[in-house]
């Protein structure tokens, strides 16, 4: 069965980190030393090479986070900012590394050629701290892949799958015949005042003011009304019998 080693699995994995952190320890001992040539006390002389490898993990760390997300940032807004954070962030891991080299460089050149330590070791030695602490207080923290995704798409909610609504089977009723409306027996104003005992003007007034309804007669300007309905409107006159 071929496959990747596991050596070089682990190698891939944890080399990266092995090598930083074996790099920092073999720069401890040339930090701590050239602490001690600038009057450090030997209780806090260790600190430097603390507060060294410290920065170096951290100016790394947060340069290959921020490297990636700009690589993640590219055409969405967020865009120029991303690549400024990572150009600081490179910037400021090339700087630990600097001072980290300095430091072994300066220390061995002091240790071999048996020179004391100058004037300016002293004064750059010391200045090491706040410099340290000036830029890890202003390193950017890496942009969040959910942050990219945020500005570069609007959120959605959640849809649900949509499921179609159960059929309720009901039972069908046979239709109710719905009777027609009878059609109106039409007559004349005349006709309509004869049959419920008024005259022919009230049977008119009615019809003008809306109480009854006017239907197009035979001739030009012929009128009629419904019978039925002139009997609602008009309840006939009892017929009074004399004596």
């Amino acid at each position: 069965m071929s496959g990747t080693p596991w050596h070089v699995r682990t190698a891939r994995k944890y080399g990266q980190s092995a090598v930083l952190y074996a790099a920092l320890a073999l720069s401890a001992p040339g930090e701590y030393a050239l602490a001690q040539m600038a009057g450090w006390d030997a209780r806090v002389a260790w600190l430097m090479p603390a507060v060294m490898s410290l920065y170096a993990a951290i100016g790394a760390s947060v340069a290959k986070a921020q490297k990636e997300a700009a690589r993640l940032a590219v055409g969405t807004p967020l865009e120029n900012e991303a690549r400024r954070r990572s150009h600081n962030a490179t910037f400021g891991a090339l700087l630990a590394l600097l001072m980290a080299t300095a430091a072994q460089v300066t220390e061995h050149v002091i240790t071999a050629t048996v020179f004391g330590p100058t004037l300016w070791v002293i004064v750059v030695v010391s200045a090491v701290p706040p410099l340290v602490a000036a830029h890890v207080l202003h390193i950017d923290p890496p942009m969040e892949l959910a942050d990219v995704e945020q500005r570069e798409a609007p959120a959605q909610e959640p849809q649900e799958d949509a499921v179609e609504p159960a059929v309720t089977q009901v039972a069908q009723l046979p239709a109710v015949p719905v009777a027609a409306p009878p059609a109106p027996v039409l007559v004349t104003y005349a006709d309509a005042a004869d049959a419920v005992k008024r005259s022919e003007v009230t049977i008119r007034g009615a019809a003008n003011d809306g109480r009854l309804r006017k239907y197009p007669g035979a001739r030009a300007n012929a009128v009629l009304v419904d019978l039925r309905e002139v009997r609602s409107v008009f309840k006939p006159q009892p017929v009074t019998v004399g004596p």
